[in-house]
């Protein structure tokens, strides 16, 4: 009876067979061919001094977005912190249990248009990664980036409610898009967000990546910004743009900003800046792009191990070293401030003049100048977007003269910034400055 259901499988499987072999190939054939896969993620188990929830929250109607919320097993209140993912990412799960390691109650989410694969639900995801983000027909809450912003304001809702929280020290932080957001959400947040540290992630979007691109009429829908008509890009900018949220803004905020970012320019960053009328800092990293090549910025070469159970460390613990001793001097109060830059006046627009206050030693003290664009790029948005990447900011020690600081710069400079670093290591810059 076997051999004669195996002969009977063979004959009914043999015309299929035959018919991949006619007309098109076996579309697993390819696929099937033994090799172990490419390992893509690796999740951290969870570490043995925290707890780990794995949940589905509401942010509206049948809207749902993915969360994972670690906690310190040590009993007590703790700060909380948001940690916000980047365009093409999802939940940052191996920085959330790092924040919690260090006592920290954390909680990062998935955020829909930012790339949510975990997400679940009736959301506009479904549309595909970023289609979308520009629609605001019949209205704002049509991006997707509406629903991505609710997610972060939600998630901070979720971490405010956790048990273990001390509501009045809770910081937001996180990455590109997710820097963005942690923008967004400390302005409309107000008080209830004491520090904020937004990484490549300004606001003032017409001051920055937008001004470049021409519009296309074979984009996907809403993918493109400079497919929008000017009352939708004017609405976008109202309703959607962290700088025009920047003046609610409660929480010591900072920004680490790269001088050569394909998308948040450094006029950008400083209007955000600008409009922030509270406690900030900020840091420029000259010649990057979408990275802090400073001291305390994305390497980690001098981070070790600890003694006692291991931990999460380095780039999968953080973005940017420099983080740590932030949220731990706003919300723990421990360590000491940042360094701060001001300027100084001179009579001479191209002498950089400025101070600093610095409660570590100081290692770098310099200031990065740059020339002026090409001719016409100023009034040519794709050769702008071009000059920004690829402007040259070069370096000028300067000279520390009483209690101040000075470097002379060339006849050629258009704009400067300083930046300092101390022993810590961290870094921070003085505004940008353009000479008249």
């Amino acid at each position: 009876m076997k051999h004669i259901l195996t002969l009977l499988a063979a004959l009914l499987l043999a015309p299929l067979a035959a018919l991949h072999a006619a007309d098109t190939p076996d579309p697993f054939a390819k696929y099937l061919d033994g090799k172990a896969p490419a390992i893509t993620r690796e999740i951290a188990p969870v570490p043995d001094d925290i707890t780990v929830r794995r949940v589905l929250f509401r942010i509206r109607d049948k809207n749902e977005a993915y969360a994972v919320i670690p906690t310190p097993k040590m009993p007590g209140k703790h700060p909380g912190i948001l940690v916000l993912h980047g365009s093409g990412g999802n939940a940052e799960e191996e920085k959330a249990m790092a924040w919690a390691q260090r006592g920290y109650v954390a909680v990062a989410p998935d955020m829909p248009g930012l790339y949510s694969p975990l997400t679940h639900g009736d959301l506009p995801m479904s549309k595909g990664y970023a289609d979308g983000r520009y629609t605001m027909q019949p209205d704002t809450t049509k991006s997707v980036i509406f629903d991505g912003m609710l997610a972060a304001m939600k998630a901070l809702d979720l971490l405010r409610a956790q048990p273990d929280v001390d509501m009045a020290n809770i910081g937001v932080c996180g990455v590109s898009w997710g820097g963005t957001m942690t923008t967004m959400v400390c302005g409309l947040a107000g008080d209830k967000v004491k520090a904020g540290f937004a990484i490549y992630g300004c606001g003032f979007f017409d001051k920055g990546g937008w001004l470049g691109g021409k519009p296309s009429p074979t984009a996907k829908p809403g993918s493109l910004s400079v497919n929008m008509t000017a009352e939708e890009r004017e609405r976008w900018l109202r309703d959607l743009d962290p700088g025009r949220r920047a003046p609610n803004m409660k929480a010591a905020f900072f920004h680490a900003a790269a001088a050569n970012d394909f998308f948040g320019w450094p006029d950008a960053v400083q209007a955000t800046l600008d409009a922030i009328p509270g406690e900030k800092n900020h840091l420029y990293s000259p010649n990057s792009n979408h990275k802090i090549l400073v001291p305390g910025g994305t390497g980690f070469e001098g981070i070790k191990q600890a003694p006692g159970a291991p931990q999460l460390i380095g780039s999968r613990a953080n973005w940017l070293a420099m983080e740590v001793p932030y949220f731990d001097y706003y919300l723990k109060g421990i360590g000491k401030p940042f360094p701060k830059v001001s300027m100084e006046k001179s009579s001479d627009a191209h002498l950089a003049h400025f101070s600093v206050t610095a409660p570590h030693a100081l290692t770098k003290t310099e200031v990065y100048w740059a020339k002026a664009y090409p001719a016409g790029a100023e009034n040519d948005p794709e050769q702008l977007r071009k000059a920004e990447l690829k402007r040259e900011w070069i370096a000028t020690p300067a000279t520390k003269t009483g209690e101040t600081y000075e470097a002379k710069l060339p006849p050629e400079a258009v704009v400067w910034f300083a930046l300092v670093s101390d022993d810590r290591p961290v870094t921070v810059s003085s505004n940008l400055i353009h000479i008249p």
